[in-house]
């Protein structure tokens, strides 16, 4: 039995951060293999319900299902998120995000960033994603991402907390808040697999390898789904795709399910 620990945002989704049906399907059937599954992501439990769990088959008994949001603010088991549980030590202040909320609203961002209304624990501006292929809206949503987060940093550095941009949006979240939390959370929960595989596109998620080795659990490899150099961690198989975000996520899927 293996087990599978996804990030969400430009792995399961594609470069314009909508859901692949495929990807899903081959989920099922690692869930129909009896494989354990985990999602850790920066998406809140709300984008979850609304655009990813719609697209599970209902006959499969998901309530094993290990889910994280928010980094690891919000963790649960199954697809019914109002049994999750927020962590209040994680929630930043309202009178931050009302800061930030500011900011997003500046004429010069208006069509590339939103402020996502979801969140619960974070102060978080999305990209207005344009028509699929259109590569100069991207670049534009990117480098307005970038410019957020520059024009919040010393916000979110006054206030204590972080500024933390991925392949989708700026985050400003407590300063311990990372993926780690939520990898250690469903790490101690299994205790032991025969196999690790870690699914990622940024940096940022390499540390749910990291936090699997730190487990003393053996035969990780981490899949690099993302754009650039991949990342190299002692005792951690590192194998990057031929293509990125989703394309890439089935493209190594094909290998496990095949």
């Amino acid at each position: 039995m293996a087990f599978y620990m996804f990030d969400v945002d430009g792995v399961l989704t594609d470069e314009n951060a909508r859901p692949d049906e495929d990807v899903v399907k081959m989920i099922e059937q690692l869930a129909k293999d009896e494989h354990i599954l985990s999602f850790v992501t920066g998406r809140s439990r709300g984008w979850l319900s609304d655009h990813l769990f719609p697209l599970f088959d209902d006959d499969i008994d998901w309530s094993s299902l290990y889910c994280v949001s928010e980094h690891g603010a919000i963790k649960g088991r199954g697809t019914d998120i109002s049994s999750w549980d927020l962590d209040e030590e994680y929630v930043i202040s309202d009178e931050v995000k009302d800061k930030l909320y500011k900011v997003s609203q500046k004429e010069k961002y208006e069509g590339l960033i939103q402020w996502d209304q979801t969140k619960e624990s974070m102060g978080t501006v999305e990209a207005v994603h344009g028509d699929p292929g259109n590569k100069e809206h991207l670049k534009k949503t990117r480098e307005s991402l970038q410019e957020y987060a520059d024009d919040v940093q010393s916000i979110s550095s006054e206030s204590g907390n972080k500024t933390a941009v991925s392949t989708y949006g700026v985050d400003v979240i407590h300063p311990e808040l990372s993926k780690k939390i939520g990898a250690t959370w469903i790490l101690d929960e299994i205790q032991s697999a025969e196999e690790v595989f870690v699914f990622g596109d940024s940096s940022g998620d390499m540390v749910m390898a990291v936090t699997a080795r730190e487990h003393e659990l053996e035969n990780i490899t981490f899949y690099w789904v993302g754009e650039g150099e991949t990342p190299e961690e002692d005792k951690i198989t590192s194998i990057s795709s031929e293509a990125s975000y989703s394309e890439g996520t089935k493209e190594i899927l094909e290998k496990h399910i095949g």
